[in-house]
């Protein structure tokens, strides 16, 4: 836990500057110094509603504890991503809406900025994309620039019904299927851990599937620092204990 030593929180410290956004900057398209003070009440309020509800599933704010109670996901995950990034060649997040905006914005304030044109030895993982929706000619396009007998596909959906997502996943596990190659082999499910879809087609296949949980309580815009984000990113070589240390620390 590196976000507990003086020396780690010092060199990681964010200092916001938001001069250039006040009247005395900007003259009176800035924010004053009173309409600050009018919301002071409001925004106390806001930070006292979260404190004191933190890690409540029903309100969904578990979000608010993923830093502290993933030691032993984290240690799966990882091993999982040092076998995806040894036997696979690409690999595609298929999701919508949070479980796909999430892992690129990793992917694009911590990678390479032109990292899937890198060589293979200096990118060190699998070439990264995201489909999150349904276009033919997106899809299509996709399907020109990687082979899915080398691709690992990570399917994201709670509840397995986002329509997006599943059109997805059948597109691809029919492909697969034509192929020859097995649909376990191939695809990791993040999704709820008894309900759903997913869990459905997992049981037609024996419990073959590798699955992370999408815990209760965390929604999709929220999702980065679960399974759903920490996977990717993982796979993409980040230092995912470096980054949930970073919001223990925030």
């Amino acid at each position: 836990m590196a976000y507990k030593t003086k020396e780690w929180r010092n060199a990681m410290r964010v200092t916001v500057d938001y001069n250039y956004m006040m009247s005395k900057s900007l003259g009176r398209k800035g924010i004053t110094d009173t309409e600050l003070r009018a919301i002071k009440d409001k925004t106390e309020a806001a930070f006292d509603y979260v404190a004191a509800n933190r890690g409540k599933d029903e309100l969904f704010m578990g979000w608010t504890e993923l830093p502290y109670n993933q030691d032993e996901i984290v240690a799966d995950i990882l091993a999982t991503a040092k076998q995806v990034r040894k036997k696979f060649k690409y690999f595609v997040v298929l999701g919508i809406g949070g479980s796909a905006l999430g892992p690129i914005m990793a992917f694009n304030a911590l990678k390479h900025l032109h990292y899937n044109e890198l060589p293979a030895k200096l990118r060190q993982g699998p070439k990264f994309y995201v489909e999150d929706n349904v276009d033919p000619v997106r899809m299509a396009a996709l399907l020109d620039v990687i082979d899915p007998a080398e691709t690992c596909f990570n399917v994201i959906s709670k509840s397995g019904a986002t329509s997006e997502t599943m059109t997805q996943y059948l597109i691809i596990a029919d492909i697969l299927e034509k192929k020859g190659l097995s649909l376990p082999d191939h695809i990791i499910f993040t999704t709820d851990e008894s309900r759903g879809n997913l869990i459905k087609i997992d049981e037609k296949y024996g419990g073959k599937f590798k699955k992370y949980i999408l815990p209760d309580g965390v929604g999709g815009r929220f999702s980065e620092l679960c399974p759903v984000g920490l996977l990717p990113a993982a796979v993409l070589g980040i230092d995912i204990k470096a980054m949930l240390d970073g919001a223990a620390y925030m």
